[in-house]
């Protein structure tokens, strides 16, 4: 009766250790994905974003003042992520810079799907309700000096060597009320006569300049809390609605200030970058 007894007690301590360790394992660090989803919305539905071929005379959008436009381009940069949650829970994916890689900031490039998902690592456990993010590339990124990764200026063209920052948006297309003279663009220059361009950033003020900070930080709450723990991986599915950029608080004309590469002059569209983005759902 004993050796019973003294097994049922080992067989309940080893089952409790084996219970502690299997909820420590479950409740450790776990992932979740930042899903940016370039869209554009028509007549109040999400339609998937559609690129054209540089040139193309097939206008599929329109602005806020009625002029048809599309796309050839679309590039973003997203820094700075954090996550918050309602037990206190916080995130603050780190950034780091230097010539072998970049870490912390992402490039969103329409032309590459994937880009549109970030994956990130070592969250701690537990319920997150909202983020917070920078669109664009903040003077911490400018100021470390060489960088490699999606802030190598050889190959992620969103550097002006003219005033040492990054681009945070890069817009390019055409638009027939336009009158070309286009320059400085990746797929369309001079020589397009319907071109419109916005490379629009500026990572810092300096009045009476052509420097005006048109970096925009974001926070957006969800509908559901994400639940993050080791071995599960929730996804955040935010969307970018496009045709935002050139109507509401500021309308964009296309027949007039179309070639933007100051920031003084993609003030008007970078007002217009909070509206673009919106929080969507939460994939479990």
């Amino acid at each position: 009766m004993k050796k019973f007894l003294f097994a049922v007690v080992a067989f309940s301590i080893a089952f409790s250790i084996s219970s502690c360790k299997k909820d420590t394992a479950e409740t450790g660090p776990g992932a979740i994905d930042i899903e940016f989803d370039n869209i554009a919305v028509v007549d109040g539905i999400q339609r998937q974003l559609s690129l054209v071929t540089p040139g193309s005379a097939s206008y599929t959008y329109q602005n806020g003042m009625g002029q048809d436009f599309n796309i050839n381009l679309l590039r973003y940069y997203i820094s700075n992520i954090k996550l918050e949650g309602p037990n206190g829970e916080l995130f603050e994916d780190h950034v780091h810079v230097d010539v072998s890689g970049t870490e912390g900031i992402y490039l969103v490039d329409e032309s590459d799907l994937s880009t549109g998902v970030i994956n990130l690592e070592d969250v701690p456990a537990g319920q997150y309700n909202k983020i917070t993010f920078t669109v664009g590339v903040d003077e911490d990124g400018v100021q470390e000096g060489a960088a490699g990764g999606v802030l190598d200026p050889a190959t992620c063209h969103m550097f002006w060597n003219w005033n040492s920052g990054y681009i945070a948006m890069k817009f390019e297309g055409q638009s027939p009320v336009s009158n070309g003279g286009t320059s400085g663009g990746e797929t369309v220059d001079g020589t397009s006569p319907n071109g419109i361009v916005y490379h629009v950033g500026g990572w810092r003020d300096m009045p009476g300049t052509a420097f005006v900070k048109n970096n925009k930080t974001l926070t957006f709450g969800f509908d559901t809390n994400a639940r993050v723990e080791k071995g599960l991986q929730p996804r955040v599915h935010m969307v970018f609605d496009v045709l935002s950029l050139f109507k509401g608080q500021n309308m964009i004309d296309f027949t007039g200030n179309h070639n933007v590469h100051k920031p003084v002059d993609g003030q008007p569209v970078a007002e217009n970058i909070p509206a673009a983005f919106a929080f969507d759902h939460v994939h479990q």
